[in-house]
């Protein structure tokens, strides 16, 4: 074969292996830049993963608190001047829920029985069952709201001696 010829192509390829060459490493570059980008986003996702996480923790915590605080939205209408003739019959004050309707009730009294509070729920909130009055009693228990001096026999915490199942 022509040296010459070879000669020419070598220039060619030489040529070509330059360009190439420089095309190689514009892309290595690119590619490290889009690594370092990645890993950027990435460590922003973790971060922002976290910071949502702690956000919902503490909204979760702080709804806790705001419930244990407040046993129920009802309870807001309640006060503890209501007389009999208010809680026998409802008014636009009355509370509407079956543990603000206890509570309203426990406030005239100094204790009272599950049956006398369950008659007054019924007299309030007619389309309660008595199921209802007993797991919300539980719910008031546990809260710390109401107090169980004796078996079957409930009163507003924090009144008289202390409780039996606090």
């Amino acid at each position: 074969m022509n040296t010459a010829r070879l000669e020419g192509w070598a220039e060619e390829l030489k040529v070509l292996v330059a360009e190439d060459s420089a095309q190689e490493s514009e892309a290595a570059q690119r590619l490290d830049a889009t690594a370092r980008l990645m890993e950027a986003a990435q460590e922003d996702a973790d971060i922002a993963a976290a910071k949502a996480r702690s956000s919902r923790n503490a909204l979760a915590k702080v709804t806790e608190q705001i419930r244990r605080s407040h046993p129920d939205p009802g309870e807001a209408g309640a006060h503890p001047g209501a007389t009999e003739r208010q809680q026998e019959n409802p008014t636009p004050h009355a509370p509407s829920s079956v543990a603000g309707v206890i509570l309203s009730f426990l406030r005239d009294q100094s204790e009272a029985t599950y049956g006398e509070i369950t008659n007054q729920v019924r007299r309030m909130r007619p389309d309660v069952v008595a199921e209802n009055c007993a797991r919300d009693l539980g719910r008031l228990v546990n809260r710390g709201l109401l107090v169980r001096p004796r078996l079957g026999v409930y009163r507003l915490a924090g009144t008289q001696d202390e409780p039996m199942n606090p």
